[in-house]
């Protein structure tokens, strides 16, 4: 949902062609997870066009965008290279109990160490 976000930020509609780039898989597949994504109800699929998040599509990516930043944050503090690279590879298992400690310890920060916004 972080990527589909961020292409939404660009050009409010996703389309596969975008998306396959930037997750780097096929167009189709990229179709398919645009359409699974609007069968979840955070979004509407228009054929030939993409996808336009809806509210709770909307509300879904930030706190995926949110939880990645907040991750950025603690493993640089922990000395850890390439921040953005590692957070990508943890940010979907991230537990209730470490998402409620990174938001104690970093909830207050505004940019992540990429230099990115964090919602």
């Amino acid at each position: 949902m972080r990527k589909v976000y961020e292409l939404w930020n660009e050009d409010c509609i996703v389309t596969p062609s975008k998306l396959a780039e930037k997750l780097s898989v096929s167009k189709s597949t990229a179709h398919k997870i645009l359409l699974s994504i609007s069968k979840k109800g955070f979004g509407r699929y228009i054929e030939r066009k993409g996808l336009i998040l809806n509210e709770e599509g909307i509300k879904i990516a930030k706190k995926a965008l949110r939880t990645h930043r907040l991750l950025e944050c603690m493993l640089q503090e922990i000395g850890v290279e390439n921040v953005c690279f590692e957070a990508e590879k943890i940010e979907d298992n991230i537990g209730e109990g470490l998402l409620k400690t990174l938001e104690e310890k970093y909830g207050k920060r505004r940019i992540c160490p990429c230099g990115k916004y964090i919602p």
